[in-house]
């Protein structure tokens, strides 16, 4: 077969259209060669439009993006295992202390370990207030590292914005310039002046918009483990206390 799907028959040289189609037709990795090399010139020129507050734009975002991809794995290293600590937990408070320990032993992630650490303590005996406390503790750093490093993408949806708006009140004020040095100016040079400036405020909400949604999704994911965690512990105690009592 040939590129473009037709097969030259033995003994029958090929003719100019079969020659044309390599020329109007190109094949499926030239087309995507070409279509990379249009959006790095899209690229470039969306650059030397903008100028240097769209190069911190772009660096901003591949920052963020890169920090948005760490807490994506991190949280859900995070939060793996929480429905098998439920059900552990279930076992927990029927007094099944075996089978929930049998559950928590090859599961991975940091609620599970948790817990299993506190059904270990305080089926040895140790004092209900120092595995409280101890549990908290490490649920409270756990909240914390979860909660790491989100400002840096909150500050670039929250800064990209107003780097762009600088960017096209900077523009406008060259526009202006340019004006005032050449009286004879068109309203077309007016008019591309204008749109190259405000060149820098459409990227600038580009990049707030997703990472401001990137944002409130992860803030979200942490928030509900905070609750499963906190909802997680309070069985774990009060079942113990009310076995004490």
């Amino acid at each position: 077969m040939g590129a473009a799907g037709l097969r030259v028959l033995p003994g029958r040289p090929p003719g100019p259209a079969f020659f044309g189609l390599f020329l109007v037709a190109p094949t499926p990795a030239l087309a995507q060669a070409d279509a990379g090399t249009g959006m790095l010139e899209q690229g470039l020129s969306l650059v030397r439009l903008g100028g240097p507050v769209v190069v911190v734009l772009l660096a901003m975002s591949v920052v963020a993006l890169a920090v948005s991809v760490f807490k994506m794995l991190h949280i859900g290293t995070l939060t793996r295992g929480s429905g098998v600590a439920d059900q552990a937990l279930d076992h927990w408070v029927r007094g099944d202390t075996d089978a929930a320990l049998a559950l928590l032993e090859h599961t991975s992630g940091e609620a599970p370990v948790l817990l299993r650490d506190g059904m270990q303590w305080l089926g040895a005996g140790k004092p209900v207030p120092s595995v409280r406390e101890e549990l908290v503790r490490r649920a409270t750093r756990l909240l914390a590292d979860a909660g790491n490093l989100l400002g840096v993408i909150e500050q670039v949806a929250y800064l990209a914005p107003l780097l762009g708006l600088l960017g096209t009140v900077l523009g406008i004020i060259d526009v202006f310039q340019g004006l005032a040095a050449h009286a004879d100016a068109s309203a077309g040079t007016l008019a591309g002046g204008i749109w190259e400036a405000l060149l820098t405020t459409a990227v600038g909400l580009c990049v707030a918009v997703p990472f401001a949604i990137v944002h409130a999704a992860l803030e979200n994911r942490i928030e509900r483990f905070r609750a499963r965690m906190e909802d997680a512990l309070t069985r774990l105690f009060t079942v113990t206390l009310y076995r004490a009592g």
